[in-house]
C-alpha cells in the first residue's frame, strides 16, 4: 500500500469542476442569509430584542456566524479547486515530458 495520491488530468478536472459547483452553490446562499431579518418576529420587549440580535449575529454577524463560515468554506474550496487544477497541470507536464523522452531515446 502506498501513501501517495496519484491523480490524472481528467480526474483533476472533474474534482475542480465539483469544487466550482460547490462554490457556486454556497455563493448562492450568501445573499439570502445576509438578508435575513429577525427583529419583527420577537417583539419589542428587551428579551425579544436581545433574541433577535442573537439570531442576527448567528446568521450574519461577526466571526463564527453562518455567513462568515460559508465565506471561509468558499475560500477553502476555491483553494482546493486550484490545487486540483495544479495537480492536473503537473500530471500533464510529467506525461508530456515522459512521452517526449521516450520518443527521443526510445524505451529503456
Amino acid at each position: 500500500m502506498t501513501d501517495e495520491l496519484i491523480i490524472s488530468a481528467d480526474s483533476s478536472r472533474r474534482c475542480a469542476s465539483a469544487c466550482e459547483q460547490f462554490v457556486s452553490d454556497l455563493a448562492e446562499l450568501l445573499p439570502s442569509i445576509n438578508a435575513l431579518e429577525f427583529s419583527a418576529g420577537f417583539g419589542t420587549l428587551p428579551s425579544g430584542i436581545a433574541l433577535a440580535r442573537k439570531y442576527s449575529d448567528l446568521t450574519h454577524g461577526p466571526e463564527g456566524s453562518l455567513s462568515s463560515v460559508l465565506a471561509a468554506h468558499i475560500t477553502a474550496v476555491t483553494n482546493l479547486r486550484e490545487a486540483f487544477l495544479e495537480a492536473g497541470r503537473g500530471y500533464q507536464e510529467t506525461e508530456d515530458d515522459s512521452t517526449s523522452r521516450i520518443g527521443n531515446t526510445g524505451p529503456r
